[in-house]
This record gives structure tokens, C-alpha cells and sequence, in this order.
């Protein structure tokens, strides 16, 4: 019989002893192994593939930015276990010291550029923006929840001089005092011991919030270009931005509301008021006079006990 112009022997008769085809639940097993095995890279590699930056950072940027690549695994791998806040701190201190500040003209040529880790640890220079992006990309990797992270975009003021900034603003717990974490200060500092810098809005991979608002005020990679832009820029280059997931919840204002101040009392309230008190004074005024008769009606009961008592002991 022939299929697709091969021949093939009649199997009517068996020329030789068959083997018994292994069961059914034996084949189920070995498959799922097999596809596990070969799914087994592709889930190590869901965040993010460090050896391909390695390759992207020796080919475009040289053996120094390999070195910085290389610390930087390591760094997150030492410390995913780390407290919280030890996470977030390690993460601060590593971006500011391994990173120079240089502007986005001198760097790149352009007056506004928003890099990838990649991109910056291959230069070894940024300005704010790069600065916040990597610090926030290293927290995530470390498994903060990204409830807990903001990107803020800030107005800094610096003497007589204000200018646009970015910072990465993490939450302990939603109504807490967020840390700051900021290239210009290399110790991370509660959000109101930073009254130079004045919060514009936020935003994550979740949505961007305008500051005073709770709620999100959309898309963040369909309102912000250059935050999209370098979102896709790190999934070429080896990061998958789609671990972060989209979530219902979110962190409040890094400012803490307001107490609600006191009614102001109408004219109908102030009458009322002094009507109670008055109301409450006049049983002092009465309890006073009372007590000044009981007073008198004493002294008078004294009065003629004394005069009775000398007589008896005059009978006596």
C-alpha cells in the first residue's frame, strides 16, 4: 500500500512478535515531562534573559559595560531575599554609585531620552529619568510589588532655581510615608522630609495618577510616548515588562490628606450656644443661693440651741 508515493509493508500478517504499547497513563506523564524540559528556558527567562544582555552589552558597549551588567545580576540575585526595605535601599545605593549623572544631549544627542537598564549600565551615565527607570526595573526584579512603586514627576527646587525631575517613590503600606529614592541624595528619605521637590504625577505599570487624585487617569503607555517606547525597547533587549501585571489596587498620593477643619458656626448655632450656656450656669447661680440660706437657717438653729443649753445647766 502505498501513501504519499512511499511504500509500506501490508501489516495483515505480522513478519515478526510485537512489543505491548505502553499505557495510556505512561505516555500522558512522559509528555508533560517533555514539555516542561523544553518550556523549562523559556520560564527561567520570563523576566529577564541576563545572558543575552551580556551579549547585547559586549557587542555594542564593551567589556566595562558587561562588568556593570554582571554587578547588577548579582546584586539582585544576592538580595531578592532581603527584607523589604534592605531591597530597596541596596537597589538605590547600587544605581547611584555605579551611574554618573550626564545630561541626555551629552550622552545621546538628543535634549530628552528615557534609557533601558541596558542602555544605561552600557554608557555608565544618565540623567533622572534613567536614573528612576533602572531603580524601579531592579525593584521588580527583586519582587517588590509594583503597587508599592512610582515613577513621580516632580518640580525641584534648588535654591532660587526650580526644574523638572524624576524620582522612584515607594510605599511600605498604601497610607504610609513613601522613601524617595533620587539621584541628588544618595540616602532614601521620607517623602516629607523632601519639601524641595513638589509631585506633578506618577505612574507604573498599573496607570498614571495626577497628584490629589486617587484614581488613575489612564493608560500610562498610551499617555506617556517615551514610557512605552522604553517598555518596548527592554523586551527587545531581554526584559519582558509583561510579568508586571495589571491590578485593580493601587498606592495613594505620597501626600497624606488633609484634617478636615472645624464647622464654622452660624449666627442660629452661636444663639443656640449661648442659650446652653446660660441654661447650664443657672443652676450654679441657684445652687449658690441655697446653699447661703441653708447657711443662715444653720446659724439660726445654733443660735437657739445655745440660749436652751445654758438654761438646763442653770437648773442644774
Amino acid at each position: 500500500m502505498a501513501v504519499d508515493g512511499i511504500q509500506g509493508q501490508d501489516c495483515g500478517t505480522p513478519t515478526h512478535s510485537r512489543r505491548s504499547p505502553p499505557s495510556f497513563g505512561i505516555v500522558w506523564i512522559a509528555g508533560i515531562v517533555v514539555i516542561f524540559l523544553l518550556s523549562l528556558p523559556v520560564i527561567c527567562n520570563a523576566r529577564t534573559d541576563f545572558d543575552r544582555m551580556e551579549q547585547l552589552a559586549a557587542t555594542q558597549y564593551g567589556q566595562e559595560a558587561v562588568a556593570r551588567v554582571k554587578a547588577w545580576r548579582a546584586m539582585i540575585d544576592q538580595n531578592r531575599a532581603q527584607p523589604e526595605l534592605t531591597r530597596v535601599e541596596r537597589a538605590n545605593a547600587f544605581v547611584n554609585y555605579r551611574i554618573h549623572y550626564a545630561s541626555d544631549m551629552d550622552t545621546w544627542g538628543m535634549e530628552d531620552y528615557w534609557t533601558t537598564p541596558l542602555e544605561l549600565f552600557g554608557k555608565g551615565r544618565g540623567d533622572c529619568e534613567d536614573y528612576a527607570i533602572a531603580k524601579y526595573i531592579t525593584l521588580r526584579l527583586m519582587d517588590v510589588p509594583v503597587q508599592k512603586l512610582r515613577l513621580v514627576y516632580v518640580r525641584a527646587r534648588m535654591g532660587p532655581r526650580t526644574f523638572a525631575h524624576m524620582v522612584l517613590s515607594y510605599y511600605e503600606t498604601p497610607s504610609s510615608d513613601p522613601l524617595i529614592l533620587d539621584n541628588l541624595v544618595d540616602v532614601a528619605h521620607p517623602a516629607t522630609r523632601r519639601p524641595d521637590l513638589f509631585p506633578v504625577f506618577s505612574f507604573n505599570h498599573e496607570g498614571l495618577w495626577m497628584e490629589g487624585r486617587q484614581t488613575s487617569s489612564g493608560d500610562p503607555t498610551a499617555r506617556l510616548s517615551r514610557w512605552r517606547d522604553v517598555l518596548q525597547r527592554m523586551q527587545r533587549e531581554g526584559i519582558d515588562p509583561s510579568w508586571a501585571n495589571l491590578s485593580a489596587r493601587s498606592v495613594l498620593s505620597w501626600k497624606k490628606p488633609k484634617s478636615r477643619p472645624l464647622p464654622r458656626k452660624t449666627a442660629q448655632s452661636r444663639s443656640k450656644s449661648k442659650v446652653t450656656a446660660n441654661h447650664q450656669a443657672q443652676p450654679t447661680v441657684k445652687k449658690i443661693a441655697h446653699e447661703r440660706t441653708m447657711s443662715t437657717k444653720s446659724k439660726a438653729k445654733t443660735a437657739k440651741y445655745k440660749p436652751s443649753s445654758r438654761k438646763r445647766i442653770a437648773k442644774r
